[in-house]
């Protein structure tokens, strides 16, 4: 089997990058060969206002990425085509440069960017669902992307184009997305829910290089230190909390100076900064819990993979799918989001926990059971398989 992988990279690398390249390798672990073609926002030029309409306009319909992709599938036959995130240099073009070459297209979709422009669902640190419930164009009324009207309407204008020509159903033979609830999201825009799959993100587990000893001196966040991620509602949680236990905070963001400048006083925080994924596993595995306090859904956190790839319960929001991924009092806890006082309580209440060796294997069964390379190759190579059949009817 040949499988082209199409990818427009973010300025800065994420989530969705690594499950890219996660899923790539993968594949070529078992002996799939992989066809890649890549794009980078790097290459984005918004000099000048001649540059900025161009961008406008390509981001509705690409007329470059439709040629250059038609030319990658004459020239490498790919069974299959499956695209990450094509936003917005790559444009819906792509598929249908697909489509006319009979190349079957799955879609993976990281976030939620087909139901709001803003991707997360978040608007002045709240859930937004109101280009669910209303119209697209709410989102132009209230800036969704970058907090800026201007460069929300070309973004808006492509949704709703495709919207009209019902491009996600016509052109896409399968979706993956990354959780129930985000299928449930999906469906509620008019995506055919027969063409969703749900299939988690993964980790390979090659031979971690850390210590194994562990006296759960710690808890730790890691990601993006930004505002969606809820990182200053953990901080001033813990900041009431009398204890020896450390929060380590692994990352990088634009809000890291300015938390580090109000927290980076505790005794008992420390910011760490970016780290290496190994460094990050051994965190991981040395910490009593991770915690993820977004304040919005999310798509499926690396992290928390991760985390359970290591026996580390994990402390959430319950929203979204969030409360989906960690089953409190099973793998971890929820707390009600963006609720300082009831974060505040789950945090004492796991440092107290006398069950933790019960959390760590439920932790592990779970993992095991779901999220494993083995089983997530064998449910890629299922959708594969299945699209590709389907084209050849």
């Amino acid at each position: 089997m040949k499988v082209l992988f199409v990818h427009n990279y973010y300025k800065k690398s994420g989530g969705e990058d690594k499950v890219v390249e996660e899923e790539i390798n993968l594949l070529q672990d078992h002996g799939v060969e992989v066809v890649k073609y890549f794009i980078s926002n790097d290459e984005i030029d918004t000099e000048g206002l001649r540059n900025k309409i161009s961008l406008g306009i390509n981001t509705i319909w690409s007329r470059n990425q439709y040629f250059k992709i038609k030319e990658i599938l004459i020239n490498e036959k790919p069974d299959v085509a499956h695209f990450h995130n094509t936003f917005p240099l790559l444009s819906p073009s792509v598929y249908y440069a697909c489509k006319e070459l009979g190349v079957p297209v799955v879609q993976t979709l990281h976030n939620y960017r087909l139901a709001c422009p803003g991707a997360l669902f978040l608007r002045d640190g709240n859930i937004c669902e109101e280009c669910i419930s209303g119209s697209l164009f709410n989102s132009i009324k209230h800036g969704c992307y970058r907090n800026s009207r201007i460069q929300t309407i070309p973004l808006t204008a492509m949704l709703a184009t495709h919207r009209f020509l019902d491009t996600w159903n016509k052109r896409v033979d399968k979706y993956i997305v990354l959780t129930d609830f985000a299928k449930d999201k999906f469906s509620q825009i008019g995506l055919d829910s027969s063409k969703i799959v749900v299939k988690p993100n993964f980790i390979r587990q090659l031979s971690w290089n850390f210590t194994l000893e562990n006296n759960y001196d710690r808890i730790v966040f890691v990601g993006r230190i930004s505002k969606e991620k809820g990182l200053q509602l953990l901080l001033e949680a813990w900041s009431n909390i009398e204890t020896n236990v450390k929060l380590e905070i692994i990352g990088d963001g634009p809000l890291k100076e300015e938390l580090e400048g109000k927290f980076g006083y505790l005794h008992n925080v420390k910011f760490l900064g970016r780290l290496n994924s190994n460094e990050v596993l051994e965190h991981m595995h040395k910490a009593k819990f991770l915690v993820v306090p977004s304040l919005w859904y999310e798509g499926f956190p690396m992290t928390i993979v991760e985390s359970y790839s290591v026996n580390t319960p994990v402390i959430s929001s319950n929203i979204g799918s969030l409360k989906e991924v960690v089953i409190d009092e099973v793998t971890g806890f929820h707390f009600e989001n963006n609720n300082i006082r009831d974060l505040e309580r789950v945090l004492k209440k796991a440092l107290l926990y006398s069950k933790h060796s019960e959390l760590q294997n439920n932790v592990k069964m779970q993992f095991e059971e779901n999220y494993t390379s083995t089983k997530n190759y064998n449910m890629l190579i299922k959708i594969y398989e299945e699209v590709i059949r389907r084209g050849k009817k």
